[in-house]
């Protein structure tokens, strides 16, 4: 009888030793084509993990996360995908609500996209003497061209001289609005020099690619921290020229206050613009890999299908969806993480299942 128990002990043993040296099953033989299943474990920040068994990720110590593999092929998992190594998959209620999926309608709204600046109160002595400037050239031509003496100085010279003075300020960002201002005031923007009482000027740091978004007439808020207070104000020029080493355009703007503000203080700006009307998602509904942009739609309670979309600005509230959507679609917009680690998975398991 010891012999027997021996002997019986010694082919458990063996087994069991068997079973260890088999190792960690590959991804492509978690299931088979004839519905045997075994349980998977995935680490869901890397899914091309496996295990058959619970622990950690050994890449980056995260939990493994048990597979739901349907014993039985399951029509729904069966569709194809449009997307690369990406699969159709159905998701059960109860899963759902534990992952925190939500979805939301597609609609098209207003594209609303802030252009957000530092700045600073102006100080600007060149700009106010070349205002100055501009504003004696005139006076001087107005003169001669009423036939008021002046000496050997001609009405040709005076013209001169004020076309001369005119380019400076264009080259300066003074627009044809400021210039004919001057004509008017005849008189320079004490608001580039020091605070008064008829506003002051606010000089904002632009980058080059958000320059095509703002014109003159805009207008902007201006938030001053040292005061925890905000202006409004007018964008009255734009610099013609971008700074080599900053790559940004100075936007001067206008702002009516008699908020006593000092030189050169700090400011931040932001000019909402109204862009054209389409479809925009939220950046969370947005699986980006670094090639596709992916979004999962719920076709039918429980299936969700990964679509590839492209994207154009970058707004308020998202990113402008240019193609991939259309409306009344139904979006994940939380939760997507884990949909797209299960949707890879079931990707690499038909994978498998066709190399199998």
């Amino acid at each position: 009888m010891k012999i027997k128990i021996v002997v019986f002990s010694i082919i458990i043993l063996a087994l069991v030793l068997g079973i260890g040296i088999l190792g960690k099953p590959n991804l492509q033989n978690q299931t088979s084509k004839q519905g045997s299943h075994h349980d998977v474990w995935y680490c869901p920040m890397h899914p091309h993990y496996t295990s058959d068994r619970p622990g950690k990720c050994p890449i980056c110590g995260m939990d493994l996360v048990k597979l739901d593999v349907p014993r039985e092929p399951s029509p729904i998992k069966e569709r194809a995908s449009s997307v690369p190594e990406y699969a159709s998959i159905s998701v059960s209620p109860q899963k759902q609500q534990l992952i925190g999926v939500r979805t939301a309608i597609v609609t098209k709204n207003t594209v609303i996209k802030t252009i957000r600046a530092a700045g600073r109160v102006a100080y600007d002595p060149d700009l106010y003497k070349a205002e100055a400037d501009y504003v004696e050239d005139y006076i001087a031509y107005i003169r001669l061209n009423r036939h008021i003496n002046s000496g050997s100085y001609t009405i040709q010279d005076a013209q001169r001289k004020l076309k001369e003075a005119e380019l400076d300020l264009s080259h300066m960002g003074a627009t044809q609005q400021t210039i004919a201002q001057l004509q008017k005031n005849q008189f320079p923007d004490h608001g580039l020099l020091v605070s008064h009482h008829g506003g002051v000027q606010v000089f904002a740091e632009v980058f080059g690619e958000d320059l095509g978004f703002i014109d003159v007439g805009q207008k902007a808020i201006i938030e001053i921290p040292d005061y925890v207070e905000n202006l409004e104000g007018v964008v009255q020029s734009i610099d013609p020229i971008i700074d080599s080493a900053s790559q940004t355009a100075r936007v001067r703007i206008g702002v009516d206050t008699d908020r006593e503000l000092h030189s050169n203080m700090f400011v931040n700006i932001s000019m909402p613009v109204e862009l054209n009307e389409a479809i925009v998602i939220p950046r969370e509904a947005v699986m980006d890999t670094g090639i596709r942009k992916i979004v999962f739609i719920q076709k039918e309670e429980g299936l969700f299908e990964p679509r590839e979309i492209k994207i154009g600005w970058e707004t308020d509230d998202g990113f402008e969806v240019k193609s991939g959507l259309k409306e009344g679609e139904q979006i994940v917009i939380s939760g997507n993480f884990l949909l797209d680690s299960e949707s890879r998975i079931q990707a690499g398991l038909k994978q498998g299942d066709n190399n199998g």
